[in-house]
Parts: structure tokens; C-alpha cells; sequence
């Protein structure tokens, strides 16, 4: 009897840490080691306006192992968290489940975003925008240009950067724009 009890209570904790290991499949995986790390947004575009524009300076995203995530902004001020929460990949799509947010409409939503990767230092992501951090009801989509943030030579960076917008805009004015 005791044999049995210890072997069902061992099977019992072989499923429980299996289930465990399954619900952390999303924040596992070569996509998601791609991911890792801190990135800052570069360009921008809305669905209801036209091109991709440029963002200000300091919009970041940490994007961490342990499953969770980030965004934040360096202010006159100091820095603040605008986002934050978990995070799971499956395939390509990669949601951030909201935990605290400055859009309190957000707080407690799973907001999925397509993402691709390009090169090594570069992400895309897309993402539906029902309605603004005012309030505003917007239903457009919304895609940016994360470039990861490394220590290298800002000059050859940016070269970069320009070779990466250049395959999806083709006025050189703005492109400039965005990297100036």
C-alpha cells in the first residue's frame, strides 16, 4: 500500500512539474533568447496616418528571462515606467499580459502583438490599438522599430538603422528624419 501511495504521489509530482515546465514553454526558445534584453523604439507608424515618423529618445523596453517585461521613458524629470507586466511567445506572437500601466484601460489585459525579428539588433511589432491612453477611441494598428541597445559605436549604428528603414520606406527626407 505504501509502495502504491508513493508512487501515485510521485507521478502526481512528475505531472504537476511537467505542467509547470509546459506553462513556461512561452518564455523559452531561441525566438525568445532573440528577444532578451533592452531595446528602444525608433520609429513609429499609425494605420490611420501615413509613413513612419520618428520617436523621441528614450522609450525603452526590458524584456526579461524570467517572463516578465517593461517599458519606460527617461524624462527631463528622471525616468518613469509607463508598462509593465508578463509576457508569453508563441510563434509570432508575442502578448504582454498588463499588470501596471499609465492607460489604467490596459491594467489587466493580455495585449497581443505580432513581432518579427531582423538582423540581430532589430524587432518589429504590431499591435491593435482600440483606444488611447485618453480615453480616445482609436481601432487602428499600430507598428514600431525597436532597435536593441548595445554598446557599440553610435555612427555604425545608425548605419544600421538606416538599412533597416530603407527596406520599408523609400523618401531618404524622412528616413533622416528618424536617425537624426
Amino acid at each position: 500500500m505504501k509502495a502504491t501511495v508513493s508512487y501515485l504521489l510521485f507521478i502526481c509530482l512528475l505531472a504537476f512539474a511537467t505542467g509547470c515546465g509546459a506553462s513556461q514553454r512561452g518564455v523559452t526558445g531561441k525566438k525568445t533568447e532573440r528577444m532578451i534584453g533592452l531595446w528602444e523604439v525608433k520609429a513609429i507608424h499609425n494605420s490611420n496616418e501615413s509613413g513612419y515618423t520618428e520617436t523621441p529618445h528614450g522609450m525603452f523596453k526590458m524584456i526579461s528571462s524570467d517572463g516578465k517585461f517593461m517599458n519606460f521613458m527617461s524624462t527631463e524629470k528622471g525616468a518613469i515606467i509607463t508598462v509593465d507586466g508578463t509576457y508569453r511567445l508563441e510563434g509570432d506572437i508575442y502578448t504582454e499580459e498588463i499588470v501596471n500601466s499609465f492607460n489604467k484601460s490596459q491594467e489587466g489585459k493580455h495585449n497581443p502583438l505580432q513581432v518579427k525579428l531582423s538582423q540581430e539588433n532589430f524587432m518589429y511589432l504590431r499591435w491593435f490599438q482600440p483606444i488611447d491612453e485618453f480615453g480616445m477611441v482609436q481601432n487602428r494598428w499600430i507598428e514600431e522599430i525597436w532597435q536593441r541597445v548595445r554598446i557599440e559605436d553610435l555612427e555604425e549604428s545608425n548605419i544600421n538603422l538606416r538599412q533597416e528603414l530603407r527596406a520599408l520606406l523609400t523618401n531618404e527626407e524622412v528616413i533622416n528624419q528618424v536617425i537624426d
